[in-house]
């Protein structure tokens, strides 16, 4: 949904509090799946934030989620 652009990240991490697969489901996983982020782009940016690879969306701080913010929201 976040890939069609149906979903914004703000409104995942919202949904994240409440569902618990959404909150279980891993940040790399979630960045490398949006359009025009591969891989690769989606390690700089997760390495750019200070998050580890194996960091779930519910254990990502406030400074972290900003940080994802700024570098895909365009």
């Amino acid at each position: 949904m976040v890939k069609s652009g149906e979903l914004s990240l703000e409104e995942l991490f919202a949904l994240a509090e409440r569902e618990e697969c959404v909150a279980q489901m891993r940040a790399y996983d979630l960045i490398s799946a949006l359009p025009a982020i591969g891989e690769v782009k989606a390690a700089r940016i997760m390495k750019g934030a200070a998050i580890a690879q194996t960091r779930r969306i519910r254990g990502l701080g406030p400074r972290q989620r900003e940080q994802l913010f700024q570098a895909l929201v365009r």
